[in-house]
C-alpha cells in the first residue's frame, strides 16, 4: 500500500537518508525538520503516517505527538534516542502507534513502516465542505449558503 508519509526530523541527514528508503519501496515522502514545519506539513499534505523524532531542538516533540494524535488521522511512529520504558510508555499513550529507539536498522524501521500501513486508518472527515454546500456526517445535517436543508 502506497502512503504518504511525513518524516519528522531535526536531523537533516537522517531525515534525508529515512526520506530516500521510503521511497525506494513507493510511498510519497514530505519532509520537515521542525515543530513548526511540521504542523505546516501536516496541514497541507494530510499524511497516512506521521514518522516523528521526539528530540526535535524545541524540546516539543511529545506536544506535537498528542497534537498528531488529536487530528484523529494519521498513524505515529515514534522515533527517539530515549530508550527507557517510561519514555515509551509516555510516547504511546500521547499517541504513538509505535516507538523506535534509536540507533535502529534500517530494515526494522521499513518493517514497522509497513506494518503501520496495514493498520492504515483511511481518512473520512466528520463535514464535508463543497462550495456552497456543507454536509456534517455526524450530525447529519446539509447546509447550502447557510441555510440548513431538512431532509427526511
Amino acid at each position: 500500500m502506497v502512503m504518504h508519509v511525513e518524516i519528522i526530523e531535526s536531523n537533516p541527514h537522517l531525515r534525508s537518508l529515512l526520506g530516500w528508503h521510503l521511497q525506494q519501496v513507493g510511498h510519497i515522502v514530505h519532509l520537515a525538520g521542525d515543530c513548526q514545519q511540521g504542523q505546516e506539513v501536516f496541514q497541507l499534505r494530510h499524511p497516512d503516517l506521521v514518522v516523528l523524532d521526539l528530540d526535535l531542538k524545541e524540546g516539543k516533540g511529545l506536544e506535537l505527538c498528542r497534537w498528531l494524535h488529536y487530528q484523529g488521522t494519521p498513524l505515529i511512529l515514534v522515533l527517539s534516542a530515549r530508550e527507557e520504558e517510561a519514555d515509551v510508555v509516555t510516547a504511546l499513550r500521547a499517541g504513538a502507534d509505535d516507538y523506535l529507539a534509536k540507533p535502529f536498522g534500517m530494515q526494522e524501521f521499513l518493517a514497522r513502516v509497513e506494518a503501520l500501513a496495514r493498520r492504515a486508518r483511511p481518512y473520512l472527515p466528520s463535514v464535508l465542505n463543497l462550495g456552497e454546500l456543507q454536509v456534517d456526517l455526524v450530525q447529519r445535517r446539509v447546509v447550502v449558503r447557510n441555510v440548513p436543508v431538512d431532509l427526511t
